[in-house]
């Protein structure tokens, strides 16, 4: 397939030259069964297509689990079925290559699902996909960090196709070097009452790049329904580069959206006052970006492992 570029409308702010990188060769230990691609969604994006040129699976889930993502291609799809409530943590370590993956989760009516997408890898390209399709009074918990890797992009898309269905999204990006992260977020409110939350928070230092760009579309016969969207960006250094872009598409009545975007700096008042109690200047602000991220990440929960060491 041809690579994208930043001509391409869901690419344009990412420095696509790093995708020409060869393919990773690790392989990653999925639960579940083998599958056909025809099983997952069409693709939408080439994360997609890429993650369905490797390892493709189905997973009935019943109980939490942990994916330990060494890197390479592969798609998951996940069933979670009604009533059903459970935690998937994936840790992506790969270190090196393009790595392409895609999760694609159904859930059942009033099933509960909470995603920890955690990523530490400290070198190469690492694209990951997640979408979901949510059926009555199911709810999506997902939470992500971006630390490490040279291109970082997730691509995260929501329908809210029964009433009472929830998705809370949060992410946060700490991009040091060179590197970058991005984040693209597609929520559709097909019915109402049903309700989304996006938070992405972003600290940039040295030369790193992120962008956000999410659109939650509201369609006719979503009355009721709610959606909120913040992307909050805190610069370190003159070098470094944000782009947002929260948009909403509004095609029903008696909805309630909104949306919001900053790009800032450290508080100088706030420095002012850690400085006046005798913290160094940089203690000081590692305490402040801490604080500044800890809205995202709060305290994680460990899970059991599949495929992988717990």
């Amino acid at each position: 397939m041809n690579l994208p570029t930043a001509a391409d409308e869901d690419w344009r702010y990412v420095d696509c030259r790093g995708l020409a990188e060869a393919a990773a060769t690790t392989a990653t230990v999925l639960p579940g069964e083998p599958c056909s691609a025809d099983a997952f969604p069409a693709p939408t994006d080439a994360t997609h297509a890429w993650a369905l040129a490797g390892s493709a699976r189905r997973w009935r889930a019943s109980s939490d689990a942990t994916i330990h993502d060494a890197g390479g291609c592969w798609a998951l799809l996940v069933e979670v079925p009604p009533g059903t409530a459970l935690r998937l943590r994936i840790n992506r370590t790969a270190a090196e290559g393009r790595s392409a993956s895609w999760i694609h989760a159904v859930l059942g009516r009033g099933a509960n699902l909470i995603v920890e997408d955690v990523s530490t890898a400290p070198l190469g390209v690492h694209l990951a996909a997640m979408s979901a399709t949510l059926a009555q009074d199911a709810a999506l918990r997902y939470r992500g960090t971006q630390h490490g890797g040279r291109l970082q992009r997730h691509h995260l898309a929501a329908q809210l196709t029964g009433l009472g269905a929830s998705f809370d999204l949060a992410v946060a990006a700490d991009p040091r070097g060179e590197t970058q992260a991005h984040v693209l977020t597609r929520v559709v409110h097909a019915v109402g009452p049903t309700t989304s939350r996006q938070l992405i928070k972003s600290v940039l230092r040295d030369r790193a790049r992120v962008s956000f760009d999410g659109v939650v579309t509201m369609l006719k016969g979503a009355d009721g329904s709610s959606a909120e969207q913040r992307d909050q960006n805190l610069v370190l250094s003159p070098l470094a580069r944000a782009d947002t872009r929260p948009q909403l598409d509004i095609r029903a009545d008696e909805v309630q959206a909104s949306h919001g975007a900053t790009i800032g700096a450290l508080d100088a008042e706030e420095l002012l006052y850690l400085r006046a109690r005798g913290l160094p200047p940089d203690a000081a602000r590692e305490i402040l970006t801490t604080a500044f991220l800890d809205e995202v990440l709060g305290p994680t929960s460990s899970s059991s492992s599949v495929g992988g060491v717990p």
